[in-house]
């Protein structure tokens, strides 16, 4: 047999993860529920093709559930920024402090620019007593409604390194490439 008994040990913590029943997993996968009830139990072990279909099944239905994610679902709430007064040296502060990568630039409620890693390890040579955070802060990070789908979330990642979350006009919270890697990792994705 193909499917090794490992991954039919995950079939219940998959299941429970999408918060589905063996009812509703047997009918998407076009078996018996007392067929789902005994793989889970370890009673019997399916058949390759019974295997697969419940796999596909689950696989569908994770699918779905990511597809209906927006961006608020997964931005961080916990929004750290800074002035562009503010000495960089206190930008290197917050970001250690709440171990995050990117911070951005907001004044009199805008944001006007962002500071990263890369960006202040690009600046190293300029980083000295008094430097101003507007002295070397980049261009803003873009910003999303807060009904922004995952996919577009997924796409614009793979330009910029985080991305600020919006509703009503005012800041809900920021997703950062780990904030989407993190979501893909609580999918249940092997």
């Amino acid at each position: 047999m193909g499917m090794m008994l490992e991954e039919i040990s995950q079939i219940r913590k998959m299941r429970m993860k999408l918060n589905i029943t063996q009812s509703e997993l047997a009918k998407l996968s076009g078996v018996s529920q007392s067929l789902i009830a005994k793989i889970e139990k370890g009673r019997v072990e399916p058949s390759y093709s019974v295997a697969k279909r419940i796999f596909e099944a689950l696989e569908r239905k994770m699918h779905e559930k990511h597809e209906k994610l927006r961006a608020e679902d997964i931005c961080s709430k916990n929004l750290i920024f800074i002035s562009p007064d503010e000495p960089v040296e206190r930008a290197i502060e917050l970001m250690r402090k709440h171990a995050i990568s990117q911070i951005p630039v907001i004044e009199d409620n805008m944001v006007v620019g962002s500071i990263t890693e890369s960006l202040l390890i690009n600046n190293y040579e300029k980083i000295k007593d008094g430097l101003k955070v507007r002295e070397i802060m980049d261009e803003p990070f873009p910003i999303v409604s807060h009904t922004a789908p995952i996919s577009l979330v997924r796409e614009m990642l793979k330009v910029y390194p985080a991305i600020l979350v919006t509703r009503n006009g005012k800041s809900r919270g920021i997703i950062t490439k780990a904030d989407l890697l993190s979501e893909k990792l609580l999918e249940g994705k092997k």
